[in-house]
């Protein structure tokens, strides 16, 4: 077949799930309302329409950045750069250059949209000082300058990360813009929300986005250091027991404080994104809730079902060992090595990493495509689910921050049965 063929049955196929996508779209919305009126079938709908006027449009992108996602793993080509994933620290000067590679690939072309506000940091970086072309509805001749001194930064910048045609480029020392075909809306709210009400978290800052075809730009600040994943072979038990416990801190302020009260919408609680209110599960491969989840029970019952496997014995012991009463809080949702930004410090300065003398410092947490609002257990569970237990991150479990988040293993041993279950 040729490379012609084999792109027109891919765009095609693309074409179907993000149609069902958008179906479902459709009527996970229906379902939520409806699932008010059976309540109160006299209920006064407008507030909830208004809600749904708002969240609907990331519902229907997130639906269908999954499909994309989907029929992208099903038309991986064998080679090295599409089946692995390319991760640079992200403060080190090795990181490969779009002019080495092709770079092309990354450049932005019209017609540009900005979507959301472009922070001052990044007009300036593309050598810009007209402010007007940094909010949706700009100028068009000014967005072309935009776009010419965007192309201009990312030849010069250089690739952090790299993974299925999404792309992490850092833009000089404070900016990265992340390029891709297919990202999930709910990694750009989810970092808004917690910018917005958790700052005392440390995450990279949001700082706008534009997309310019088919290709999404999200700009945010870049994160101080390298991967803790890289670093933590090596690290003393005296300095991982540092990160355990500035884990602590940052996980007490992720689940503490006046934001914590907004896990209620009304008097019902939310679950899932904290926007677009989708649970999901990442294994193998990622899942999505098709309806509204308001309770645990509803969220267990979401884990144990698997479209097209009928309930068997098995899941059904699994299931009633599941407990439907935690507490429900604010959650990262992939707490991992990969994600955790620190960097070497001594006296409070940056220093090359000395471990007799020098402090480690966490400098940010990455990737908040998972989080939301989920129960107290799921962020110990899903900080081990990609954990080997004879890796070189085989200790990861002893230094988990446990003060904050808790330690299940009840709950992680019947979620690794879960996982046997669903293959």
């Amino acid at each position: 077949m040729s490379e012609s063929l084999q792109r027109g049955d891919q765009s095609q196929l693309a074409g179907a799930e993000i149609d069902k996508a958008h179906e479902l779209a459709n009527t996970l919305t229906l379902n939520r309302l409806k699932s008010k009126l059976k309540s109160d079938p006299t209920a006064d709908l407008a507030l909830a329409l208004k809600q749904q006027a708002n969240s609907y449009p990331q519902l229907r992108g997130t639906l269908a950045h999954a499909a994309q996602k989907k029929v992208a793993a099903r038309g991986q080509q064998p080679q090295a750069a599409q089946q692995t994933e390319q991760r640079q620290p992200e403060g080190s000067t090795t990181g490969t250059s779009p002019r080495d590679a092709q770079w092309q690939d990354f450049v932005v072309e019209p017609p540009i949209q900005i979507t959301h506000d472009l922070d001052q940091s990044v007009v300036r970086l593309v050598g810009l000082n007209d402010d007007s072309c940094c909010r949706p509805g700009a100028d068009p001749h000014i967005v072309g300058e935009l776009a010419a001194g965007m192309n201009k930064a990312i030849k010069n910048g250089q690739v952090l990360w790299a993974l299925h045609g999404t792309v992490v480029i850092g833009l000089g020392e404070s900016v990265v813009v992340k390029i891709g075909s297919s990202l999930d809306p709910d990694e750009v709210e989810n970092l808004r929300y917690v910018n917005t009400r958790a700052p005392a978290v440390p995450a990279p800052s949001y700082l706008g986005c534009l997309t310019a075809r088919q290709k999404t730009c999200v700009f945010m600040s870049r994160a101080d250091g390298v991967t803790l994943e890289s670093l933590w072979p090596g690290l003393s038990t005296e300095h991982k027991i540092s990160i355990r416990n500035q884990l602590n801190e940052i996980f007490r302020a992720l689940r503490d404080g006046p934001h914590a009260q907004d896990v209620y919408q009304g008097d019902k609680p939310r679950f899932g994104g904290f926007t677009s209110a989708i649970c999901k599960d990442m294994r193998r491969q990622q899942r999505l809730s098709e309806r509204a989840i308001e309770t645990e029970a509803q969220f267990n019952d979401f884990l144990c079902h698997q479209p097209g496997r009928s309930a068997t014995a098995w899941i059904t012991m699994i299931r009633s060992a599941m407990r439907d009463d935690h507490r429900l809080v604010m959650t990262h949702g992939d707490l991992h090595p990969r994600n955790i930004m620190v960097k070497w410090e001594v006296d409070g300065r940056g220093s090359a990493p000395d471990q007799t003398e020098s402090k480690i410092r966490v400098t940010a947490l990455l990737d908040w495509e998972l989080s939301g609002w989920y129960p107290e257990h799921w962020e110990f569970v899903k900080a081990l689910s990609t954990i080997k237990a004879h890796g070189k991150l085989s200790d990861w479990l002893e230094y988990l921050p446990t003060d904050a988040i808790g330690s299940w293993p009840v709950e992680y041993s019947i979620d690794t049965l879960l996982d046997r279950w669903l293959g």
